[in-house]
């Protein structure tokens, strides 16, 4: 089969296209053959060796490596005579070991999804690993209430567009989203934002209080770093909740945790792969995406579609965050 790999960490030309051994299912997995797959900001970091470093305290990944954390494709094979049902299904996959940079991908049956045949494979292959950070931010890291107030910082990336659609979802308030460009803020309303605001400028958390009645909002998912992790506490409210999810401008200073107690606010971290450990919690999750998606309550926002060949270019792309949304590929 046709795939993209990396044999040394590095630079975006450590990426090869060419021929790897097709994978085979074992127990209780599924062998799809792919047709679309997407790229995450989690596959530059693997690439670049960032999760094999010890201070990253994540593990790491065995080389030579396919990157993809999610597919959308048919089922051709099984590794269990139980789930042999699923042999001709369309389904979406959520891949947390990697693999969809490629022309076929093995999925664990409980991360896959069925849709129908007719569903759009683009709007399904945006979903599983931008989704689900999105939806367990809101519904693990913490709970919505009815009516509260959130803000998405970085709202026009993949993570980010989900996360503002699902808040509306969950029954959240007002719903605000940050960007540094105006095309970006303009494509954070078209969410359904209540509104959008430059995060370069100055006075932006001034912005978040005048849409919060001077109070603050109750849930921030942070995903920015740098200075911008030391503003978001000029205006988180009263018991607001800072969920940390990535960090594009880096870690930023360190952090004096009681100062929580001035306003008895949480601070919590956030890594996708830690939930593999509540297989329950990641399904659950899925299939919210997917019904979301089919009832057209959630609509994933596809940036570009490349050939997989392609896949430095996308990588480019989303590195010099120069998209909204999801990139994604196609392996025919």
């Amino acid at each position: 089969m046709k795939a993209i790999f990396f044999e040394k960490f590095g630079t975006r030309d450590v990426l090869q296209f060419g021929d790897r051994p097709e994978p085979a299912p074992q127990q209780k997995e599924l062998l799809i053959e792919v047709e679309r797959s997407s790229v995450n900001y989690v596959d530059i970091r693997e690439r670049q060796g960032t999760y094999n470093r010890p201070e990253t305290h994540v593990g790491g990944i065995e080389l030579p490596h396919i990157s993809g954390l999610q597919a959308v494709g048919t089922v051709i094979a099984a590794g269990s005579k139980e789930d042999k049902v699923w042999i001709g299904k369309k389904v979406v996959a959520y891949t947390p070991k990697g693999g969809g940079y490629a022309q076929k991908v093995v999925a664990e049956t409980s991360f896959c999804v069925e849709i129908p045949e007719s569903a759009n494979a683009d709007l399904f292959a945006a979903l599983p690993n931008q989704g689900l950070t999105a939806y367990l931010l809101l519904t693990a890291s913490t709970q919505i209430q009815p009516g509260e107030s959130v803000l998405v910082q970085g709202a026009s990336g993949g993570v980010g567009s989900l996360a503002v659609q699902i808040a509306k979802i969950l029954g959240a308030g007002t719903v605000l989203g940050t960007a540094s460009t105006s095309e970006k803020l303009d494509f954070i309303r078209s969410l359904g934002a209540d509104d959008a605001i430059d995060y370069t400028r100055e006075d932006w958390t001034k912005r978040v209080l005048e849409n919060t009645s001077g109070r603050g909002v109750d849930v921030l998912l942070e995903s920015i770093g740098g200075n911008i992790f030391e503003q978001n506490f000029e205006c988180l409210a009263p018991f607001g909740r800072h969920i940390i999810f990535g960090s594009t401008r880096g870690p930023g200073q360190p952090f004096a945790p009681r100062r929580l107690m001035q306003k008895s606010q949480t601070m919590t971290g956030f890594y996708l792969p830690v939930f593999l450990a509540k297989p329950e919690l990641i399904q659950a999750g899925m299939e919210f995406l997917v019904k979301a998606t089919l009832e057209e309550k959630l609509r994933p926002s596809i940036a570009r579609i490349l050939p997989l060949s392609q896949t430095a270019e996308a990588h480019r792309l989303l590195e010099d965050r120069e998209i909204q949304g999801t990139i994604l590929l196609d392996t025919k």
